[in-house]
Formats: C-alpha cells, structure tokens, sequence
C-alpha cells in the first residue's frame, strides 16, 4: 500500500499532465480514515485499501474502495476530467449538436492521456448511456 503522501503525489502529477494546478479545488482532500470531511470529496488509506469517499451534507454518496490504486483513480478522474471537459463544452459550444458529443469527446482525450484502459472504461460507460439516451442534436 502506498501511504497518503505518495498518492497525493501521484493525483497531483497526473493532474498536472492534463493541466490542473496543484492547488485545485478539483482535487480530493487527502485524509486519514477518521478524518473524512463532511463535505467533498476525500482519499485516504487503511491497512489493506485504498478508499475515495463523497460526501454531502455529512452523509455518504459514493464509497469507492479497492486493494489496487486504479480502482479509486478511475472514478476520480472520471469526475475531474467531466469538470474540465464540461467548461470546454461552455467555450467551444455548437448549439446544433448534442453538447453531450463534444464534452465526451474532451473527456476521452483527457482520460487518454492519463491511462489508455481509464478512456476506454469511460467509452463504454458512454455507449451504454448512448443506448438509453441516443444524441439529439438540433437540425
């Protein structure tokens, strides 16, 4: 297991290759397993695993938990790169397309350049959601 310090070195240069600054309100706080905050996001780490925990409100949203490094990664940057991908979206809009096609398009090459396997995850997330809610764009 990696201990807290390494890994928020780890977030942050990952961070850096798609160009967020170190002291980005994107990233999680890094914590130890009694000190979660009640809001936001937090990492932390116990004996055997990796934890990545939302909260809000002071309750649990999402509680990702794995003996592997990636497996908590993967979500959080799922989430940062939707953030940057989305203000992307705002300053490059085409209001005749579905904004969804060119958020997710920055989102993919953003998850690419951070891990090749974290964009195809994210692919196939997309194209179970295409099959519920196909584009619509605006003719």
């Amino acid at each position: 297991m990696l201990k807290i310090e390494e890994i928020r070195d780890k977030v942050l240069t990952i961070g850096a290759q798609i160009g967020i600054d170190e002291k980005s309100s994107l990233y999680p706080a890094f914590s130890a397993p009694n000190k979660v905050f009640n809001e936001g996001a937090s990492i932390y780490v116990t004996a055997t695993q990796y934890h990545y925990i939302i909260m809000e409100r002071g309750k649990e949203i999402k509680h990702y938990k794995s003996e592997k490094l990636e497996d908590i990664l993967y979500p959080l940057f799922r989430s940062i790169t939707l953030v940057l991908a989305s203000k992307y979206e705002l300053e490059h809009r085409n209001i005749k397309e579905d904004s969804r096609k060119l958020r997710w398009k920055k989102q993919l090459e953003l998850l690419e350049i951070i891990n090749v396997e974290f964009c195809d995850m994210r692919q196939k997330e997309i194209e179970e959601i295409l099959k519920i809610a196909p584009y619509q764009d605006k003719v």
